[in-house]
């Protein structure tokens, strides 16, 4: 059994609404396919801790079954604090597959000045974010442009747009090139995961045709994973760290409720419950030790 696991920054469940929700605007046949065949659980993020749930406590509670904004006593947002790297570097979701025999791979790439300046001590700008620390305190290595450029990872906005941009390569891929992608590292790897913040960052533009635009490229690349990926024998399982997107008529994250949907076969994830952010890691563990 393999998984591959789409972390999505900023992604909750809205209202039906497509004067404030983009996902009902957006063409999304694919997400609207894995609602009805998937195990979806609405998940809280907020933890008990009053105020808006954050990315950094968010992405720690998950990948660490901590509850971090209990730690802090509030949500924290952006990268993680001291305190925050201290839990993520003494246990995390990589850490434990990697002790139980699982090989792990962080399937996203970084571009050399954001690699170069984020593990710069003196660098106070460019600060790791969960997903890197977690990767690094577990011996793992960083994707880079070089990896990029032999179709060994994808880059968070799935086109690679950003590195066209950057001067890094010449044309974007399509969603669909980047679904291959993840399934080709996914084959060489027990536990992939892919982690896409444009959502987030989109949601904090309050910009409809972007966030749809955004939705439908998300979609298509979810479309072709389906296709690739045998659910009889593989699982792929989506969440996120708070809401943002579904609601592009305010300008901060949400309250409301993040989706986490387990595909896969039905006899390893009929049992499992999730209904917080600090349950997601034990049900990976769980998944992988049944």
């Amino acid at each position: 059994m393999k998984m591959i696991f789409l972390f999505v920054d900023g992604f909750g469940i809205g209202e039906s609404n497509d004067q404030k929700n983009p996902i009902y605007k957006a063409n999304v046949p694919t997400w609207e396919h894995i609602l009805d065949i998937g195990k979806v659980m609405p998940t809280d993020a907020c933890l008990g801790i009053a105020g808006l749930p954050q990315s950094a406590t968010g992405q720690t509670s998950i990948f660490t079954g901590v509850n971090a904004s209990k730690v802090l006593g509030k949500h924290l947002h952006g990268q993680p604090s001291e305190t925050l790297k201290e839990i993520i570097n003494t246990n995390n979701l990589f850490m434990e597959l990697i002790k139980r025999g699982f090989k792990v791979a962080n399937a996203n790439v970084y571009r050399y000045e954001y690699l170069t300046k984020m593990l710069d001590p003196k660098e106070r700008r460019y600060k790791p974010s969960v997903t890197t620390v977690m990767t690094l305190s577990s011996g793992l290595n960083c994707r880079t442009v070089d990896d990029y450029k032999i179709g060994n990872g994808v880059y968070h906005d799935i086109t690679g747009k950003i590195l066209v941009e950057s001067g890094y390569i010449e044309s974007t891929i399509l969603p669909s090139e980047a679904a291959k992608r993840l399934y080709n590292v996914s084959r060489e790897n027990d536990f992939t995961m892919f982690e896409y913040f444009m959502t987030d960052i989109i949601g904090h533009k309050m910009n409809m045709e972007e966030a749809v635009s955004n939705l439908e490229i998300f979609d298509d690349f979810l479309g072709e994973l389906i296709k690739l990926v045998n659910l009889d024998e593989d699982i792929i399982f989506i969440t996120s760290d708070h809401g943002n997107i579904e609601d592009i008529t305010i300008k901060t994250h949400t309250f409301n409720k993040v989706p986490t949907v387990i595909l896969g076969n039905k006899e390893q994830i009929d049992s499992i419950s999730i209904e917080s952010l600090i349950d997601i890691m034990p049900a990976v563990l769980n998944i992988f030790d049944c």
